[in-house]
């Protein structure tokens, strides 16, 4: 074969290549797959600036100052973490079962769970998930921005009220009944398509927290402060008051807290994206 010819076949590779991969695509491309260890739908949210933060009469000290921050482009789990996911890794890499929080014995060995979100999990634990998958924990930011888009919505389905019937807040543990099946109610998703944002189960963060932070912190890929002995946790639980379903409102916990009230969701980082 001539130089030439290996020329020709190796920029028909390359034309190839990028018409299959989803990160070439633009702004069509929303919808991507995760690694083969956790094939969890994804979606694509787009770079750009978002509304982060609280106004004065909506949250608390710790929300304010309500700024624009800009962001890169990344993609986010539209589900929380699952059981299934979940035991799945642990099946992998030998680890142990979190607790069962359902009763006695193991939390595989429980029936009908498989599409509920993990819980007692650590801050630790949901790292070591999501870098096991190929991915990372969002940001306080990433997570914000996925879970009420651009504007700033009070709820990630807008203004109104939440209802009892379609988000899991304001209730009381019952067993197996207490946690709602990941993504079951799409009229309460966020801008984005993203499910279980408010309620149902608290979700880490990769980020320290910091009381002022806002206030200081960078308008572009803020990170959380570089130092702290909190990691911020968002999204409110079943069990949560309606002030702490917000996606704004900022909870927080010892990176070695485990509840039946916090779970997690991965995110993957986008490079070079042409959206």
């Amino acid at each position: 074969m001539t130089i030439v010819q290996k020329m020709f076949h190796m920029t028909v590779l390359l034309v190839l290549i990028s018409a299959l991969s989803p990160l070439q695509t633009g702004v069509h491309a929303n919808d991507v797959k995760s690694t083969n260890r956790d094939p969890v739908e994804m979606k694509i949210i787009p770079v750009g600036e978002f509304l982060m933060g609280s106004k004065p009469s909506e949250g608390r000290p710790d929300e304010r100052p309500q700024r624009k921050v800009y962001l890169d482009a990344y993609a986010i789990d539209i589900y929380e973490v699952t059981n299934e996911r979940y035991l799945h890794f642990i099946h992998s890499t030998g680890r142990k079962e979190p607790s069962n929080p359902y009763g006695g014995g193991l939390l595989s060995e429980v029936t009908d769970i498989d599409t509920l979100p993990v819980v007692q999990v650590t801050w630790y634990d949901a790292v070591d998930y999501c870098h096991w998958a190929g991915k990372r924990l969002p940001t306080e930011a990433e997570w914000e921005k996925a879970a009420r888009g651009n504007y700033g919505a009070l709820f990630p389905w807008g203004s109104q009220s939440p209802r009892i019937k379609t988000v899991n807040f304001e209730h009381d543990w019952n067993g197996t009944k207490t946690l709602w099946a990941a993504g079951s109610h799409k009229e309460t998703s966020s801008p984005y398509g993203i499910y279980d944002m408010s309620g149902n189960v608290r979700e880490w963060t990769q980020d320290w927290y910091a009381p002022d932070y806002y206030a200081q912190a960078p308008s572009t890929n803020p990170q959380g402060p570089r130092t702290g002995i909190l990691k911020v946790i968002k999204g409110g639980s079943w069990h949560s008051f309606k002030s702490d379903i917000r996606p704004a409102a900022r909870g927080k916990g010892g990176f070695a807290l485990k509840t039946d009230g916090i779970g997690f969701r991965c995110v993957r980082s986008i490079k070079n994206s042409q959206q």
